[in-house]
């Protein structure tokens, strides 16, 4: 009996609390690699810090640039949440100057996006589309490739505190890999139809379902801002002035009674269905 060893003293946590971590994750766990595992992760999240959608995706740098993967979203509103991350990921995730910013290396790595402060005109319409105001986004190396994962909240609820945001870093150490895993499983979403950006035929049918009058090159202009070209790339497609581009585009918004390139694209997102008319092959 002397030579039997004690044993490592047990962790100082509390039995609820691992109770709780595992009810809420488990069925999360159980659902890698199948349709319920976005549902189930969500439905956990929110046993921990309360939010309106959730992302996870990846992104893979090469020779060719950098590629952003998207793994799948959920949220309060799961129709709404999939068709404008549908058309996020497909047509301006990789130009989204947000990927890249502390996810380096392999410790969890987190940023507060709130929309107050995102500087871009394209990212600002679709916290627009979706209400949101306030976005924490963590990431982190997972066997060589970049993971990550973003929770939003609506305006019915008031940004994350440093509290809520220390949960979901932590949190977040358990996610990553599971959303590797699920990547590795079940496969990213696809967003590819063959070529970038979203089908003409949609976004002729969308503007000639309008009751304005839109003229081709209005309806040109349009259809490019909401593929994400900026006023001199469509300048530079169209062989016109930048200042001819904004011409067409306020003649265009007046007949369409929208005000900016943000209304357009919320506009556009909300009226067009996916689902039915859809941006996959």
């Amino acid at each position: 009996m002397d030579s039997m060893k004690t044993a490592h003293p047990s962790a100082d946590i509390l039995l609820s609390q691992l109770v709780l971590t595992t009810e809420a994750l488990g069925p999360a766990v159980e659902a890698v690699g199948s349709t319920q595992f976005l549902p189930a992760l969500y439905e956990g999240l929110l046993r921990f810090v309360d939010i309106d959608a959730l992302h996870l995706d990846y992104e893979q740098s090469s020779p060719a640039g950098r590629r952003i993967g998207w793994i799948g979203s959920y949220g309060s509103n799961p129709g709404l949440v999939q068709q404008t991350m549908e058309l996020y990921y497909r047509s301006y995730a990789n130009d989204d100057p947000t990927y890249g910013e502390g996810t380096q290396g392999k410790e969890v790595q987190l940023l507060q996006v709130s929309a107050q402060r995102v500087d871009t005109e394209l990212r600002r319409a679709f916290f627009d589309i979706g209400d949101i105001h306030d976005e924490c986004v963590v990431g982190s190396d997972v066997q060589g490739v970049v993971y990550g994962m973003s929770v939003c909240r609506t305006r019915r609820l008031p940004p994350f505190s440093l509290k809520e945001l220390s949960v979901v870093k932590h949190l977040a150490t358990l996610v990553l890999p599971l959303a590797a895993l699920h990547k590795r499983l079940a496969g990213a979403v696809s967003t590819d139809a063959g070529t970038a950006g979203i089908p003409d035929s949609l976004l002729a049918q969308w503007l000639g379902q309008s009751r304005a009058k839109l003229t081709s090159r209005e309806a040109a202009v349009c259809s490019a801002f909401i593929q994400g070209m900026t006023t001199q790339a469509v300048a530079l497609s169209m062989g016109v002035k930048p200042s001819s581009v904004e011409t067409y585009a306020k003649r265009a918004f007046a007949k369409l009674e929208i005000g900016s390139r943000r209304q357009l694209l919320a506009s556009f997102v909300k009226s067009v269905p996916f689902r039915d008319q859809s941006l996959h092959v």
